[in-house]
């Protein structure tokens, strides 16, 4: 791709558990492996560093493919509130593919359940990146996340 595409995506969820708990599933390391690491067919490893100009990085798999970098500098972080983090992917074969700001927002949405916006904007250098297939897989993450809550 010769020339960056800018996108956004949205995704509004309501989860059956209090805003403290959707936020530490975020903030804990050993949960954030479960629902955002670990998968079926996935294989990697990934650096928490959760805390205001904290770094993370990971490297993922999903079965045979090839190999795809995340690094992450979270800028502002609100406990139970919001989080604001810029993220970085990538192959370990080719450089970056695209560049994203994401902001995760949490709100009480009645007795013991949270409203999240997550909102991402994307610069996306890599031929058939889309903001779609993004989404989508944000959309299988915060399927697990809900899973989590729950679990």
């Amino acid at each position: 791709m010769s020339k960056a595409v800018h996108d956004s995506l949205r995704i509004e969820r309501d989860y059956d558990a209090s805003p403290a708990r959707v936020f530490a599933a975020w903030a804990d390391p050993a949960a954030r492996d479960r629902w955002f690491v670990t998968g079926e067919g996935w294989s990697g490893t990934y650096q928490h560093d959760f805390r205001v100009h904290g770094r993370e990085s990971g490297r993922f798999r999903f079965s045979d493919g090839p190999e795809i970098t995340n690094e992450t500098v979270y800028h502002d972080i609100v406990p139970d509130r919001r989080i604001v983090f810029a993220y970085t992917m990538g192959r370990t074969d080719g450089g970056p593919f695209s560049f994203s700001l994401a902001t995760v927002e949490l709100s009480p949405a009645g007795e013991g359940r949270t409203r999240m916006v997550f909102t991402e904007q994307l610069a996306m250098l890599a031929e058939g990146d889309t903001a779609a297939g993004r989404e989508h897989g944000w959309r299988i993450l915060l399927d697990r996340l809900a899973d989590e809550l729950v679990g």
